[in-house]
């Protein structure tokens, strides 16, 4: 009998590091190109590309992964993208121009993937019952590998170089490929479910079409209000509140901190709510981190760290969650595909928020980004209760097949 509990703990601990491997160098691009093309005078457009060009092709391509994963396996889907991290940076190490980091990022961007594949594979082998608790279990690990990576990566460019810091990223992805290799267990592939449709009342399946549409608009308008703020963060921090790039980094780490603590606490109180309150619960806690954003304009660090931590703690809520519910609104042989467009809107959600953040600060000023931001995260808070309101009316939730 498979023991879904140590799979999932496997699964953690092999997303922990390859988000850590993947984020040791996402804040140290612009000093990477500048080291190999000095004269190069538009590194910030540069950047921007390579940082944004794998986002970009990975939201294109996750539900593809995802319909994959549902048909063949989502075991051959983690390993496809641990091991697409592992040859992307192992080639990194090699690159001396910039359209070959280029080339190289969008190939990442298209094999790698590894938050879709880990979510669809601990999905395909968990209970229901305990679904939202895993999610937020697998939350905290890319919370925490998001930390962790910048600070290794940092220490390995001062201490060695930019080679050392593709080498490790690029053996330890390849370790966590072997390790999931010989651990994970592929557990039987969902049948198609046609006998479930026989039997399922014909006004079902638009209604949880609906509640999946809806549940996508929530998802893109939560990242993008999660991303917006992040283009300028760094500057209002320096020019408004005058501290130093450690205290900067620290404030921004805070909501890491706070998502990394309470996403698996979220998960298991999701769990046990009923599912029609969960919607109105979620709306709740979205008008909070909306709340989160007013508060931003502090002069007082400590105040805002503070703000910040309650911002993180909303975030291990939010996203994760909200993938929990609209996973129920789908049948299990569909569901790895659901996963992948959540992740795509996630991905479209992030580059809409930078950039969006990047033109509000050309024409406005900071007060106005975090005005524009909580005002998304108001609006999604008004679709989740459109949500509720739907699931309140007449919801019927899609039979497991187990």
């Amino acid at each position: 009998m498979l023991n879904w509990k140590k799979q999932v703990w496997l699964l953690w601990c092999c997303q922990l590091i390859s988000i850590a491997a993947m984020e040791m160098s996402e804040p140290f691009w612009p000093l990477f190109l500048r080291q190999l093309r000095p004269e190069t005078v538009n590194i910030t457009v540069w950047s921007a590309i390579i940082y944004g060009a794998p986002l970009l092709v990975s939201g294109l391509v996750a539900p593809y992964w995802g319909k994959l994963g549902d048909r063949y396996g989502h075991k051959k889907m983690v390993l496809r993208a641990s091991l697409g991290l592992a040859i992307t940076q192992g080639l990194l190490f090699f690159c001396t121009e910039l359209w070959e980091v280029l080339a190289l990022r969008l190939l990442q961007g298209a094999l790698a993937g590894i938050i879709t594949a880990v979510l669809c594979f601990a999905n395909s082998i968990t209970p229901t019952e305990k679904r939202s608790a895993v999610i937020g279990k697998l939350t905290s690990a890319t919370a925490a590998g998001a930390i962790l990576g910048p600070v290794i990566g940092g220490v390995l460019i001062q201490w060695l170089s930019f080679s050392a810091l593709f080498a490790t990223a690029s053996m330890a992805c390849l370790l966590i490929a072997l390790v999931l290799a010989a651990g994970l267990k592929q557990p039987p592939l969902s049948a198609s479910g046609e006998q479930k449709k026989k039997h399922r009342p014909d006004s079902v399946p638009s209604l949880n079409t609906q509640l999946i549409g809806l549940g996508l608009l929530v998802i893109f308008l939560l990242q993008t209000a999660k991303a917006l703020p992040s283009s300028f963060f760094a500057l209002y921090a320096e020019s408004y509140l005058e501290i130093t790039p450690f205290m900067t980094g620290l404030l921004f780490s805070s909501a890491g901190i706070g998502m990394m603590l309470s996403a698996p606490l979220w998960g298991s109180y999701f769990d046990k709510l009923q599912q029609a309150s969960k919607p109105l619960v979620l709306a709740f806690i979205t008008a909070i981190a909306g709340l989160c954003y007013f508060l931003h304009l502090q002069t007082d660090w400590l105040l805002l760290l503070l703000v910040r931590l309650v911002w993180g703690l909303c975030l291990g809520a939010m996203l994760p969650m909200i993938q929990a519910l609209m996973i129920t609104f789908a049948e299990e042989s569909r569901q790895g595909l659901l996963i992948g467009r959540a992740q795509r809107n996630i991905k479209i959600g992030n580059l809409a928020g930078v950039s969006s953040g990047a033109l509000l600060l050309v024409w406005w000023d900071y007060q106005t980004g975090f005005t524009v931001a909580a005002a998304v995260y108001l609006l999604a808070a008004s679709v989740l209760m459109m949500v509720w309101s739907l699931l309140n009316r007449s919801y019927e939730p899609v039979p497991a097949e187990r």
